[in-house]
């Protein structure tokens, strides 16, 4: 099985392993150049990663349009002088090669998921008693969501897309590292208490993962014959 990687040196002590930009990520420490070691050792975990992921590739199918809080929008490229959400109408208006429509309606989405962020940290914090003191939202490149050692929790952009089943499940992951830190027992021992099936729901995030950057994308290129 070819599976591509790059190699990195960072100071870590121990090597990592880690999926990114459909491909393998190997952090060494910077007294160990050979890959070729942690390769042969975690083989097993590699190939069953890679299987998982081509298959989520597979299950995203095509994605046409686009999905606000898991329900399908339209899109219509128009001539208009600022982009629009027709919630009524479940549909987007803009102008696609305008760069300006596009990050104004970036930020109109951006707007709508913290509200609803807002909305379940609140709920989650009350229940728990753990609250983040900051939350944040970018288009990260590898993750969902991650929670820093100062207590920030930043939420990736693409949740706007999921149904908010999902959207409150990737929520208490990250609230529940305000308490475990690691992804250890304690955690998912946690987790579980919450979403006993989060192993199916961790499997559907990961279809969801690219089904989402394609929906995206539909926001941001133009297709030909666009005005």
């Amino acid at each position: 099985m070819e599976i591509p990687y790059r190699v990195e040196h960072r100071n870590v002590k121990h090597p990592r392993l880690e999926f990114k930009d459909l491909q393998l990520l190997i952090i060494l420490p910077h007294h160990t150049k050979d890959p070729t070691e942690i390769i042969a050792r975690r083989k097993a975990w590699i190939e069953r990663k890679w299987s998982q992921i081509q298959e989520a590739i597979k299950n995203s199918g095509e994605a046409e349009g686009f999905m606000i809080f898991g329900e399908k929008y339209t899109i219509e490229n128009a001539d208009v002088n600022k982009p629009a959400i027709d919630h009524a109408q479940k549909k987007i208006i803009l102008n696609p090669k305008n760069q300006k429509h596009t990050k104004q309606l970036l930020n109109q989405l951006k707007k709508l998921l913290r509200r609803k962020l807002e909305e379940i940290i609140g709920e989650y914090s009350a229940k728990t008693g753990f609250k983040p003191e900051k939350i944040m939202i970018r288009r990260q490149r590898t993750k969902w969501g991650s929670c820093s050692s100062s207590g920030n929790i930043s939420l990736n952009l693409k949740l706007i897309c999921l149904p908010e089943e999902m959207i409150r499940y990737i929520v208490h992951h990250e609230v529940t590292h305000l308490k475990h830190r690691k992804h250890n027992g304690a955690f998912w021992q946690t987790i579980s208490q919450e979403y006993p099936n989060y192993r199916q729901i961790e499997k559907e995030l990961l279809t969801q993962w690219f089904k989402t950057e394609k929906l995206l994308q539909n926001l941001t290129r133009p297709k030909e014959g666009d005005p």
